[in-house]
C-alpha cells in the first residue's frame, strides 16, 4: 500500500515553497519558511496546508449491516477481483497498484466496502504523516535562514548588504532552472549558499571597475575576469 497514491497530495517544503517574503521570526506563526535569495517567489499563506485535505476520506458508509445491505454492490466480493476505490477531491488513485492487490483482497474475501475503509485509512495516516514530514522541513528551511542572520561574517549588521549582494550575483549569474532549484529546495536560504553568492555579488560591479577594467584601458570587465583575476587578458 506504499504507492497507492500516484501523485502526493501534500506539499514538498523545499520550500521555500511556501512562506511570507523576508519576515524573519515571523515566518514560524504561518509554519512556512520564507525564501531569503528570492522574496516575491513567495506564494500566498493562504495555499492549502494539508490539514483538512483528506476530511472526505471519513465520509465514506461505515459499512454496518441494513436491509438493503446485501444488494448494494459495494458489500460483495467482486468475482472478477478488481475493486473499485473512491477518492477524495486532488487525490489519484494508482490503478496499476489496485489491481495488483485486487486477487489478494478477493482472496481475504474482502467487499468492496472494505476495501474503501481500507484506502480511507491509508490516506488518513498518510495525510498526517506527510503534514508533519512537510513542517518539520519547513522548520529546518527557516533555520538555515535564522543561522545565516547570525553568521558573523554575513549576518547581524553586514545582513542588508549580504543578501542585495547575493541576489546581484543570481540575477547576473543565475539562470531559470538554479532559481528555482534554490526555492524548491530551500537551498536558497542555507548560510553556505548565501555566502557564496554574497561574494561573488560583491565582484560584479554595476560600473566600470576603477582600474579600467580587464585590461586598463576603460573596458568594462567581464564578469569571468573579476572572479579570476589572474586570468584576465593583459590587451
Amino acid at each position: 500500500m506504499t504507492r497507492m497514491l500516484s501523485r502526493s497530495p501534500f506539499p514538498i517544503v523545499l520550500r521555500s515553497a511556501e512562506g511570507i517574503g523576508s519576515g524573519g521570526g515571523d515566518a514560524g506563526d504561518s509554519g512556512a519558511p520564507e525564501t531569503i535569495l528570492f522574496p516575491d517567489d513567495a506564494p500566498s499563506p493562504d495555499g492549502d496546508n494539508g490539514s483538512d485535505d483528506h476530511a472526505d476520506a471519513a465520509d465514506h458508509d461505515s459499512g454496518k449491516s441494513d436491509d438493503t445491505a446485501g444488494d448494494d454492490p459495494a458489500d460483495r466480493v467482486p468475482d472478477d477481483g478488481r475493486y473499485s476505490l473512491t477518492m477524495p477531491e486532488g487525490i489519484e488513485v494508482d490503478q496499476e497498484l489496485i489491481d495488483a492487490l485486487g486477487p489478494d483482497f478477493h482472496d481475504l474475501g474482502l467487499t468492496n466496502r472494505q476495501a474503501q475503509q481500507l484506502a480511507d485509512r491509508f490516506i488518513e495516516i498518510q495525510g498526517r504523516r506527510g503534514k508533519a514530514a512537510s513542517e518539520a522541513w519547513a522548520g529546518r528551511v527557516q533555520g538555515w535562514a535564522d543561522e545565516a542572520r547570525r553568521d558573523r561574517e554575513i549576518g547581524g549588521a553586514k545582513w542588508v548588504g549580504t543578501v542585495g549582494s547575493a541576489q546581484r550575483a543570481l540575477s547576473r549569474l543565475g539562470t531559470p532552472a538554479l532559481r528555482e532549484y534554490l526555492n524548491t529546495s530551500g537551498g536558497g536560504n542555507h548560510p553556505e549558499m548565501i555566502r557564496i553568492f554574497a561574494k561573488v555579488g560583491s565582484m560584479i560591479q554595476e560600473d566600470n571597475p576603477p582600474n579600467g577594467g580587464a585590461g586598463g584601458n576603460g573596458r568594462k570587465a567581464e564578469t569571468a575576469h573579476l572572479m579570476f583575476p589572474k586570468d584576465a587578458p593583459k590587451g
